[in-house]
């Protein structure tokens, strides 16, 4: 294990389900090579921010609503049409719910794979539910259960090079198991979709939170950074100032923006 060596995420979206004027939709690599749902210009994005696509190695999806695969079928045609022999055979594994496994199946049909031979691989597929861990050479993945309309998962991600853990709520309403599956992590990045005093029916019912909601998960878990994910840029500095009352090393992620953690000293 090397402490010095970071681990590092870039934001390619941060914005919630329709993306805006130079915002794109929630979504973010970890270490250049894993990819956290797949925004509407993800690919896109990935050039933009020096991120190579044909370097990607898994695709983890939180949930199965459009805004976090509707890039799936960009990001295939383009490794289908700059994947070379001499590459080897691509390899690429998804991670995510059983929903992920139509979104597949719809996405190479839309692609007409079948008429063209570059579309002859398929990814690895691998549905993770929660308390069964996935684990790779690389990193450890776990997870649990969002409150949210479809199903979806919170995960917890270790990087083995350095023991960083990272936590990824995906789009959820307030909710405390949360705390338990990212108890003391580095870094938590939670669903902040609504202003702070959005009605709590309707953040049940659309199952989205606020920035409180996420300083309080963020408090509750004792993890060490705080970043807000899935926002509306309308009244996010107020929001911010409130939840920093109950958690106060907390910030919104930019688009754009890499940071790099290393773990905790002492």
């Amino acid at each position: 294990m090397n402490l010095s060596t970071p681990t590092s995420l870039t934001f390619l979206g941060t914005a919630d389900a329709v993306p805006e004027a130079g915002r794109d939709v929630a979504s973010f690599v970890v270490n250049g090579t894993h990819l956290v749902d797949m925004g509407w210009y993800s690919t896109a994005q990935m050039f933009r921010y020096g991120i190579d696509p044909l370097k990607i190695k898994t695709i983890i999806l939180t949930h199965c609503h459009q805004d976090h695969y509707l890039g799936l079928p960009q990001f295939f045609f383009y490794w289908s049409q700059r994947w070379r022999p001499e590459m080897g055979t691509p390899s690429l594994t998804m991670i995510g719910p059983e929903d992920m496994l139509k979104v597949l199946e719809v996405t190479w049909t839309f692609l007409l794979a079948e008429r063209y031979p570059e579309f002859i691989w398929r990814p690895d597929v691998h549905i993770i539910e929660p308390g069964e861990p996935y684990e790779t050479a690389d990193y450890s993945l776990s997870a649990c259960r969002t409150r949210h309309p479809v199903d979806g998962r919170c995960y917890r991600f270790v990087d083995h090079r350095n023991g960083v853990a990272v936590g990824f709520t995906g789009d959820t309403a307030y909710h405390e198991p949360i705390a338990e599956q990212v108890r003391d992590v580095d870094l938590l990045l939670h669903d902040a979709t609504f202003p702070f005093d959005y009605p709590r029916k309707g953040l049940d019912q659309d199952g989205h939170s606020t920035a409180i909601d996420a300083a309080r998960i963020a408090k509750m878990a004792q993890v060490r950074t705080l970043m807000l994910m899935h926002y509306q840029l309308d009244r996010c500095e107020e929001s911010l100032r409130q939840a920093a009352d109950i958690f106060s090393n907390v910030s919104y992620a930019k688009e754009g923006q890499t940071v790099e953690i290393l773990p905790a000293q002492g």
